[in-house]
């Protein structure tokens, strides 16, 4: 529980980015929500063995409006004690994100987030023998500014990440130094855009970032640096809120600081799509591609894809659907190496009075990544939120 005061400068900072709106006079709250729930959740592997878990998650938010101002402030954790009683934080965040409306043709928006989090000693991601997984805490920022100019429209964002990952402690009590995982990041990205119809337009976008690990690869001695480029077109549409859609198709060129590491050109697609016809329909989905130094060769290059949808449909006041799948997929450009995995959820929210909602959820997870067997992970989980 000594982790719990890391989390105050996540909130300072969230509180900070919000300061120029609560500076104005007109400045108001538009909204304050919280909630607490109180979750027991089973799971079990491909192993056969199960565990249960007892979560508690508070969550807290904070809408704030003036004049041309928008802020929001969100809050919230997650808190897990095993069967055996053992107390695990698994992530603690917060952030906040304002809009500025300069006028009828200029946007500015920015936000700021931070979390803590550590995953289970058993995720398949770290060694066998791990007693206590490795503590991770990024804090990313971003700012962009919007102008139109007749049917044009020119998107500038800037924005940065720091992520520290803490050592990894195994069962004989020695330690795997992550800090050569650990980095600083900052990018800048230029849209621009043309509106064919009211509804559809199409743009091109190009992006430069930049890498920085506090430490060389223990594998390579090396440092893994580099700087990563990328230019994409594509089409968005937009119908109000009822639906919003974009795809686009690009080329992105990792090229890393060391002369001797192979420089890793591929392509990438991003994708997104929001539908909400009435207030009882919402379906969301989103295709995302990322290249970055490789998590399993050292000195190659990973291209992970990966697909996210959900969806809720609201039955009546009372009873509300929830449905979820996920798709990831990473290739190893020099080895050849491909490992894959999905998702595939359900839930039902039951609201018993104004205040309390009851949950049931059921998630199947698959990871393959030859030549280790593929892992299978059922998860059940029953519970209550209060919120106001």
């Amino acid at each position: 529980m000594r982790l719990l005061p890391r989390a105050v400068p996540a909130v300072l900072a969230a509180l900070g980015c919000a300061m120029p709106a609560l500076a104005q006079e007109s400045a108001a709250p538009d909204g304050i929500d919280w909630s607490v729930g109180l979750r027991g959740s089973y799971v079990t592997g491909s192993g056969g063995a199960g565990r249960a878990e007892l979560l508690l998650t508070p969550e807290a938010s904070l809408a704030l409006a003036g004049g041309s101002t928008e802020t929001r402030l969100d809050a919230g954790g997650e808190f897990i004690v095993d069967s055996t009683g053992q107390v695990r934080v698994a992530n603690v965040r917060a952030g906040a994100e304002s809009t500025l409306r300069v006028d009828a043709e200029t946007t500015l928006t920015g936000s700021i987030d931070s979390e803590m989090r550590q995953l289970r000693p058993d995720d398949s991601s770290l060694p066998l023998n791990t007693l206590t997984a490795p503590l991770d805490w990024s804090t990313s920022a971003r700012g962009s500014a919007t102008r139109e100019f007749g049917p044009f429209t020119a998107r500038v964002t800037l924005d940065g990440e720091r992520l520290t990952r803490g050592p990894t402690t195994l069962d004989d009590l020695s330690t795997i130094d992550n800090s050569d995982q650990s980095y600083w990041q900052g990018g800048a990205t230029l849209r621009l855009g043309y509106a064919v119809t009211p509804l559809l337009d199409v743009f091109v976008e190009g992006e430069a970032s930049a890498q920085k690990f506090d430490a060389p690869s223990p594998v390579l001695l090396t440092y893994l640096d580099g700087r990563t480029y990328e230019a994409r077109a594509g089409l968005s549409y937009a119908h109000g809120t009822a639906i919003a859609a974009e795809a686009s198709i690009g080329r992105a060129w990792l090229d890393y600081v060391d002369p001797g590491l192979t420089d890793a050109p591929s392509w990438v697609y991003n994708a997104s799509l929001s539908v909400r016809p009435d207030e009882t329909l919402e379906l969301e989905g989103a295709l995302e591609t990322t290249l970055g130094p490789s998590a399993t060769v050292a000195g190659d290059t990973d291209v992970t894809i990966s697909a996210t949808q959900t969806a809720r449909y609201s039955v009546n006041p009372l009873l509300t659907l929830r449905g979820s799948a996920g798709w990831n997929q990473t290739n190893v450009l020099g080895a050849g190496d491909v490992s894959w995995g999905y998702e595939i959820g359900a839930g039902l929210d039951y609201r018993s009075s104004r205040h309390v909602v009851w949950t049931a959820d059921y998630l199947f997870r698959r990871d393959e990544a030859p030549p280790a067997p593929a892992s299978d992970t059922h998860s059940v989980s029953v519970g209550v939120r209060v919120e106001r």
